[in-house]
C-alpha cells in the first residue's frame, strides 16, 4: 500500500514550501503535480511587495511582512539545502503614479504605510530620478519602499522543490490528482491515473486548479483563475535596479544581466495560455512611459501565467469545513512568491496542532465562505 503521513496536491512554490517544512519536521510527504513541479510559479515577477500590496488595514499584511523578513535567512537556508541561489535583490520598490489621476490614491496609500513605517518615503516627480536614474521625470510622484525587495521566481520554486526532495519528499510529476478520496466525511488519500495513494491528511495546494478536486464535496474553494501576460526585455546599456510598480498595475522587475520582467495583464476566469499582441503592446506602452530606456531593449520572450484569486481577495488556508483530514491552501493570487516562506512554516505548525498558529490563520479559514452563505440565507 502506498501510504504517506501527508499528501499535497500541487507542486508550485506553495506546495513545495509546505512539503519541505513538513518533511523537515519528520513526516513522510508526497507531492503530486499535473505537470512539472514548480512550473506554475515560474511566471511570477518575484516581487516581495509586503507593503506595495496594501492600501488599508488587512489581516494578511502582518503575515506578508513576516514572510518578507524571512527571505535573507531563507536564501542561505535554501542554498545550503538545495544548492540553488534564489537571487535575492535588495534594491527596493518604487510605487509610481504615472498620471495626475493616479496621485490621490497613491497619497492615501502613502499616508497609511508611512504611519506604520518611517522608512516609507514620498517622492515628488523631480525626486524620482534621483532614486532611480532610469526613471522618467514625467510622473505625478512615487512612494519609495526600500524593504520591498525581489527574488527570481523560477529559482525560488526550484530551490523549494529540490530542498523538499533532499528532505525526503516524494514528488510525482505529470500525475494529476483526479479526486480526493473520502469515506464517511474523512479523507483517505487521493486517486491518480496510477491508482489510490493513502493518507489521513491531504492538502489541496493546487492554486488556480484547486476547485477541480472537489467535484463530490459539498464545499469547494471559491477560486477565480486570473490569466496574466508578461514580457522580458533585455538592455545592453544602462538598466534600472529598483522594481517599478505603477498604480495601474504595470510592473517592471530588473533581474541580473540587464533583463527586465514586465507584467502583467489581467483576464479573470481564463486559463488560456496564448499571448496577445494587444496585451503585450499595452504593457510595453505603460512600462516605457515610466522607463524610456525600454525603447532601446530587445524583446527576449513572452509568456502567460494563471494566478489563483479567491472571491474575497484573501488566501484560503485551513481545514475543509466538512471533511476531516483535508486542508486547503490556495488563493495567494499575485503574492504566492512573497507568502511562500511563511505559508510553509504556518502550515507545518498548524498540522502539528499549534493552537497559536490556528488563531493566526483564522481569518483565512475556508469556513468563512460557509458563514457568509448562511448569512445571506437568513
Amino acid at each position: 500500500m502506498r501510504r504517506y503521513d501527508v499528501i499535497i496536491a500541487g507542486g508550485g512554490v506553495i506546495g513545495c514550501s509546505i512539503a519541505y517544512r513538513l518533511a523537515k519536521s519528520g513526516l513522510s510527504v508526497a507531492v503530486f503535480d499535473a505537470g512539472t513541479a514548480g512550473k506554475a510559479s515560474i511566471a511570477a515577477g518575484g516581487m516581495l511587495g509586503a507593503q506595495n500590496e496594501f492600501e488599508y488595514e488587512n489581516p494578511l499584511m502582518n503575515i506578508a511582512l513576516e514572510s518578507r523578513a524571512m527571505f535573507s535567512d531563507l536564501r542561505d537556508e535554501l542554498f545550503e539545502e538545495s544548492g540553488v541561489d534564489i537571487e535575492l535583490r535588495k534594491a527596493g520598490l518604487l510605487k509610481v503614479a504615472a498620471t495626475a489621476d493616479d496621485k490621490p490614491a497613491l497619497l492615501k496609500q502613502y499616508a497609511f504605510l508611512s504611519g506604520k513605517d518611517a522608512s516609507v518615503k514620498w517622492l515628488e516627480p523631480d525626486d524620482v530620478p534621483s532614486v532611480e536614474s532610469c526613471m522618467s521625470i514625467e510622473t505625478a510622484g512615487a512612494i519609495y519602499l526600500e524593504k520591498d525587495n525581489q527574488v527570481k521566481a523560477p529559482l525560488l520554486a526550484h530551490a523549494f522543490l529540490q530542498a523538499a526532495v533532499n528532505a525526503g519528499v516524494h514528488v510525482y510529476e505529470r500525475e494529476a490528482v483526479i479526486r480526493v478520496v473520502v469515506e464517511a466525511n474523512t479523507v483517505c488519500g487521493v486517486q491518480t491515473a496510477r491508482g489510490v495513494f493513502h493518507s489521513d491528511r491531504v492538502i489541496n495546494a493546487a492554486g488556480a486548479w484547486s476547485g477541480t478536486l472537489f467535484a463530490e464535496a459539498d464545499f469547494m474553494p471559491p477560486i477565480i483563475p486570473v490569466k496574466g501576460e508578461c514580457i522580458s526585455v533585455k538592455l545592453s546599456e544602462a538598466a534600472p535596479v529598483k522594481t517599478v510598480f505603477a498604480v495601474d498595475g504595470c510592473y517592471i522587475v530588473p533581474k541580473r544581466n540587464k533583463e527586465l520582467l514586465i507584467g502583467a495583464t489581467s483576464y479573470p476566469g481564463s486559463f488560456d495560455s496564448s499571448v496577445t499582441a494587444g496585451g503585450i503592446r499595452s504593457l510595453l506602452n505603460r512600462a516605457a512611459r515610466l522607463l524610456p530606456v525600454l525603447d532601446e531593449g530587445i524583446i527576449d520572450r513572452t509568456w502567460t501565467g494563471v494566478r489563483p484569486q479567491s472571491s474575497d481577495g484573501l488566501p484560503i488556508i485551513g481545514a475543509h469545513p466538512s471533511i476531516k483530514g483535508l486542508s486547503i491552501c490556495t488563493g495567494h493570487y499575485r503574492n504566492g512568491i512573497l507568502l511562500s516562506p511563511v505559508t510553509g512554516v504556518l502550515m507545518e505548525r498548524y498540522l502539528n496542532g499549534c493552537e497559536k498558529t490556528a488563531a493566526v490563520l483564522a481569518p483565512f479559514s475556508p469556513s468563512r465562505f460557509q458563514t457568509k452563505k448562511e448569512e445571506l440565507l437568513v
